[in-house]
């Protein structure tokens, strides 16, 4: 028999340019979400808060820890809130506290 030439495979070339735009894909994409996060954490002011999302908030465990913190934060940018916790006691004495504070 004589020796056959191995098969080739006439594509094998397109895998090289897919993994290109996909490697630039994945590249692009993780760079604007860390221009997006330099934005946000970095240059903002707490300007998002405001009319593009809306007069108020919900916030839940908003006696204690974070969510405290967020719900003081929120009302003294001027948010209308809503808070949410287990304990109906601590829930009107942070109430109190906030409406106090501003």
């Amino acid at each position: 028999m004589a020796s056959e030439a191995p098969l080739a495979v006439p594509c094998a070339g397109w895998f090289w340019y897919l993994g290109v735009v996909a490697a630039s894909w994945w590249g692009v994409r993780a760079a604007w979400r860390l221009l997006s996060g330099f934005r946000v954490w970095v240059l903002g002011s707490g300007a998002q808060v405001g009319p593009r999302t809306g007069k108020w908030a919900v916030v839940t465990g908003a006696t204690d820890g974070i969510g405290k913190a967020y719900a003081e934060e929120l009302a003294r940018r001027g948010m209308c809130i809503v808070l949410i916790s287990r304990t109906q006691e601590k829930l009107d004495e942070v109430a109190q506290a906030i409406r106090e504070k501003i």
